[in-house]
């Protein structure tokens, strides 16, 4: 059903597997494309080292195609959210090398400002303790990826409403807009039905990715393509679907 998987990890991030391990993986899995998305630099103890690892990433990509030659490999970066004006923590230089862009939040980031810190980063950590900011949270962690999305316009946000509150229907609304993709995330346990809602209220597209972090994982995608069918989501507003399903 599926034609890619364009959210996964390596060693070069958080991963446990290598660049050419997954791609075997993801050509076994019958997958026509392979996205590396590993972990932006501000991702504490689990992004790149600098973002010039991305570069070499897609080194070694290009030199896996002329032996994989039956699956394209794209090098994307899945970017962290590092202000309440959504700044992310990699250039536009590194951004315009990639294949594709992913943007999203995780609590455990190194902030552009002091005042992003403690405005944005804090209150998120703050959050897990005491659930009487959540009002809070869910205002500015939707702002900062709305702004996000409209200085970067990246190709899907991960994961939304996993780690950190975010109101769906908002977010759903400013991805409409711009053509950007919602994430079904099926390497997480977290409720996704009222990401395909925001997105059938609202006329998001949706992109179906496994967030893999081990070789055996890539390319699993059946409890995305459930939930797809449960709510009789349009294929043709699913990014990474195989043109023969629309047929």
């Amino acid at each position: 059903m599926f034609s890619g998987d364009f959210h996964t990890h390596t060693r070069y991030s958080d991963g446990r597997g290598s660049l050419r391990e997954n791609v075997w993986a993801a050509l076994k899995k019958g997958l026509l494309f392979y996205g590396v998305s590993d972990h932006g630099p501000a991702n504490i103890g689990t992004g790149v080292r600098q973002e010039k690892v991305y570069l070499t990433i897609k080194e070694e990509a290009r030199n896996l195609e002329k032996e994989f030659s039956k699956i394209k490999i794209l090098v994307g970066a899945e970017a962290n959210v590092i202000s309440l004006e959504g700044d992310i923590d990699i250039s536009r230089e590194i951004v315009s090398a990639l294949d594709f862009l992913i943007i999203g939040l995780h609590p455990y980031v190194l902030p552009k400002t002091l005042k992003d810190g403690f405005l944005f980063v804090l209150p998120n950590l703050l959050g897990r303790l005491f659930s009487g900011i959540k009002k809070y949270l869910v205002r500015v962690n939707t702002r900062a990826l709305i702004r996000a999305i409209e200085k970067y316009r990246p190709l899907v946000i991960s994961h939304p409403n996993l780690f950190l509150p975010v109101d769906l229907e908002e977010l759903a609304q400013v991805c409409a807009k711009y053509g950007v993709a919602l994430e079904i995330n099926t390497g997480h346990n977290y409720p996704k039905d009222e990401i395909v809602l925001a997105a059938l209220k609202t006329g998001a597209k949706l992109m179906v990715n496994s967030d893999a972090h081990y070789p055996q994982t890539v390319g699993e995608l059946k409890s995305g393509e459930e939930l797809l069918l449960r709510y009789n989501f349009p294929l043709d507003r699913v990014l990474n679907i195989k043109r023969s399903e629309l047929n």
